[in-house]
């Protein structure tokens, strides 16, 4: 209804609704920071939905609370009983964790954290007067970090292809430059995964704080999967020998980055691509197709046979935890998905037009991973993949980046998060 109403109201009425509201909400910001800040409260953003890494963030605290709060319900029973670390539980214990979002339903209906709408009076509030902010993207024009507040910026991009920041200043435009230089000078700390990112935070984001190389949070389980489940499943798909056994579908997703103006995000044939995988990699195959938020909404791949579309989830790392095989164009996802050491095929039939509108950080040809630039191409490559050879080419590559993930970087951001709040 209300995107309706959106429709059919004239230009000018939208555009003055829009700069009241706007006007409203910073008022209610900043009368809302002469209130007290609270000392235990934890406020975590993720704009599009309950995903990336502030999602894994804020999962890592309601564990550790739950278990404080676990904890000290055993010890009522045995008063005489202390634990060397009372202090830092007790802080777990009263700690207050607010997920802020566009999506509030996502979020899971526990005890331990509380879910607000994006610009809410109830979510104005919070971030006015929270110890800690957990971010993965800018903070709106309107926020200003206050006195004794402490800003982690998480960011949703790790290891880039695409030119972002400060190194596309003239593509973003001057209002949004000046806006996110503000927001690093109010940074207390990055957490980068790698001495790439590391290097782009200084140069590109104008980054003077602290940067920790935790890792991603929400890389941390492809880095579990890597150490633990590899082996065998290098076994099956390289041998074949379970070709007849294996009952259950394996998961292709395809996921594709936004691109300006592109409309055909799914050109192939969804016959042909499973033919390949089967013919590669033994096995029924399922297509998951996970277009860009910005684009989801505007695209339909409905007329599409055997392809499962999942835009409208939030999460597309919850989905990447249980694929078997990646296949994009110029996403990050590449980079982080290939930590487990999977198949990932990149499909680009605009190569040229995308290099000229962004720029690239690495050549597309030093990429390690098997590339296409046409639907024929694609599964050719499918059916000549070269385990071996694609492991060594990551290796390499994972040296050239400098990457730090070890699968810890949610307990370490919640230790940092922990050792701000004052209780």
């Amino acid at each position: 209804m209300r995107e309706r109403l959106k429709r059919l109201a004239p230009k000018w009425l939208i555009t003055g609704y829009r700069g009241a509201r706007y006007f409203g909400i910073t008022a209610l910001f900043f009368a809302a920071r002469l209130f007290p800040m609270k000392k235990n409260l934890v406020v975590l953003c993720s704009v599009w939905g309950y995903g990336d890494n502030a999602k894994y963030v804020a999962e890592e605290l309601v564990r550790r609370k739950q278990k404080a709060c676990k904890k000290v319900r055993i010890q009522e029973k045995n008063i005489l009983k202390k634990t060397l670390d009372a202090d830092q539980e007790e802080k777990w214990r009263a700690m207050q964790i607010v997920f802020i979002t566009n999506h509030p339903e996502q979020v899971p209906n526990l005890k331990e954290i509380t879910a607000l709408r994006t610009n809410t009076p109830r979510a104005v509030f919070s971030l006015a007067r929270a110890k800690v902010w957990v971010d993965n993207n800018r903070k709106e024009a309107y926020i200003r970090k206050r006195k004794g507040q402490y800003y982690i910026q998480l960011w949703h991009g790790g290891i880039a292809l695409k030119r972002i920041e400060g190194d596309c200043e003239a593509l973003l435009g001057r209002t949004y430059i000046r806006r996110a230089k503000r927001d690093s000078k109010d940074t207390d700390l990055f957490v980068s995964n790698s001495t790439f990112c590391t290097q782009m935070y200084r140069r590109a984001f104008w980054a003077q704080c602290e940067i920790a190389e935790y890792g991603s949070p929400r890389n941390d389980r492809f880095v579990q999967q890597a150490k633990q489940k590899m082996d065998v499943w290098e076994k099956k798909v390289s041998s074949g020998t379970d070709r007849q056994q294996d009952k259950k579908p394996r998961i292709a997703v395809y996921a594709p980055t936004y691109r300006t103006g592109h409309k055909n995000y799914c050109a192939f044939d969804t016959e042909k691509l499973k033919e390949a995988l089967c013919a590669r990699f033994g096995g029924t195959w399922r297509i998951l197709v996970r277009l860009h938020p910005l684009v989801a909404e505007s695209n339909t791949i409905n007329n599409m046979s055997d392809i499962e579309d999942i835009s409208c989830m939030p999460d597309l790392y919850k989905i990447l935890y249980n694929a078997d095989i990646l296949i994009t164009d110029y996403s990050n996802t590449m980079f982080e998905f290939a930590i487990t050491g999977k198949p990932v095929f990149l499909y680009a039939e605009d190569l040229e037009e995308y290099q000229r509108e962004r720029g690239l950080y690495f050549p597309f040809d030093s990429l390690p991973f098997p590339k296409a630039d046409t639907k024929e191409k694609l599964y050719q490559e499918v059916l000549m993949y070269d385990a071996g050879q694609y492991k060594e080419k990551l290796r390499e590559f994972y040296n050239l980046v400098g990457l730090k993930e070890e699968g810890r970087a949610a307990e370490l951001v919640a230790e940092r998060i922990v050792q701000q709040c004052e209780i």
